[in-house]
């Protein structure tokens, strides 16, 4: 599912974030190129859904067992 039609960019790629490391606003906006002229602007007033699919596929580390 296309998440920003100006930019093409989808669900996928967003989770591919999140599993990369990056969750934040600013670094989502950045790697996406939502931020720069352009686009419509869109996706950065939406900005928390996005941060929300991305932390959603953060890979947690495992708890320490001692």
């Amino acid at each position: 599912m296309y998440v920003c039609l100006c930019r093409g960019i989808t669900e996928g790629q967003v989770k591919q974030l999140g599993k990369d490391g990056v969750a934040c606003p600013k670094a989502i906006a950045k790697a996406l190129g939502i931020d720069e002229p352009g686009c419509c602007g869109r996706c950065l007033k939406k900005i928390g859904s996005l941060v929300a699919l991305a932390e959603a596929e953060l890979v947690m580390p495992a708890p320490l067992v001692r």
